[in-house]
């Protein structure tokens, strides 16, 4: 079995068991510092539209909710900060998963809320799109030079010569050791027939030129190499996961001629995002979520390294 396949497999085993993120799960994500990340991102929003690069009304989408938590912040910064811009958004949660999709109901128990299976569901005409750590859950090869991981009965990875198609995109991407994700090429193409115009806002972790594999699983907060593992104690329990390759997102969103608006690191983006301009609100209205904001923007731009970046491209 190519690895893709096997971990395509991991993944719907361990969301369909809902994946805990935060302190009681596998992992940390910008989300778990706090109510900050989702409100820096809402003011940016609406400085997309203040700039006229989104132009309401408009269909608000998050693909990869989990538990709904940025969505929540996301939309209770709009409602502090501009509230009447509310009757000109619809707003969406591209879910398969039911188990999340009851819990995202439950987070978000107060908002007119709308389930998407897949891109493949959805139509729409005027859309801001937003992710955080998508792109690092999707189904990747594990490359090495002209041959990729496979995965045997025994749960046991192991190279062997990849086919010419592969060959063939790694040659274009330079790509000579690292992860590509094919599935990541289906999510452009599903991603442009779905949306006559959008913005999509990313957050992810990932490098320019991979020189190394970099596979791994988290469970508990500890970080597991998956060669030397029983993988069979670990399947769809855990979050797999690896560096996206930024050189592969920038060369589908040229691909598609859509427009890159920005790439940068996590923390310079944030720190743009009126930063200053919501803790000098906050500030004024209550000292003690001042000083809470303040912990968690130490946290947002001091705590995660440099392979965590932010993107936005648009179709126009």
């Amino acid at each position: 079995m190519k690895l893709s396949e096997f971990f395509r497999l991991w993944v719907e085993n361990y969301y369909q068991n809902i994946a805990l993120i935060g302190k009681k799960g596998d992992f940390f994500t910008a989300v778990s510092v706090g109510n900050l990340f989702g409100t820096l991102l809402a003011k940016h929003f609406l400085t997309l539209i203040d700039k006229k690069i989104l132009t309401p009304p408009l269909q608000v989408i998050e693909i990869g909710a989990n538990e709904g938590y940025l969505s929540r912040d996301f939309l209770s910064a709009l409602m502090e900060f501009r509230p009447e811009i509310f009757k000109d958004l619809e707003f969406f949660i591209i879910e398969p998963y039911e188990k999340l999709r009851a819990l995202q109901r439950k987070t978000l128990q107060d908002c007119e809320l709308i389930h998407k299976n897949s891109l493949q569901d959805c139509e729409f005409s005027n859309a801001y799109i937003f992710c955080n750590e998508l792109f690092d859950s999707f189904s990747c090869e594990l490359i090495n030079g002209k041959t990729m991981a496979f995965v045997d009965d025994d749960f046991k990875l192991y190279f062997a010569p990849s086919d010419e198609k592969i060959q063939k995109e790694c040659e274009e991407l330079g790509l000579k050791i690292g992860e590509l994700s094919q599935e990541l090429n289906l999510f452009f193409k599903q991603l442009d027939k779905a949306c006559k115009s959008f913005v999509l806002s990313g957050f992810d972790y990932g490098v320019l030129k991979p020189d190394k594999l970099s596979l791994r699983i988290y469970q508990k907060h500890e970080v597991f190499d998956p060669f030397k593992l029983d993988l069979k104690k670990f399947f769809g329990k855990s979050d797999l996961t690896y560096n996206v390759n930024f050189t592969h997102l920038l060369k589908l969103i040229k691909d598609y001629n859509f427009k890159l608006l920005a790439f940068e690191k996590q923390s310079q983006a944030l720190s743009k995002f009126d930063f200053e301009e919501v803790l000098n609100h906050t500030k004024n209205k209550n000292i003690q979520s001042y000083e809470n904001f303040l912990s968690q923007a130490k946290r947002l731009f001091f705590g995660f390294d440099d392979k965590f970046h932010f993107f936005e491209f648009q179709k126009i």
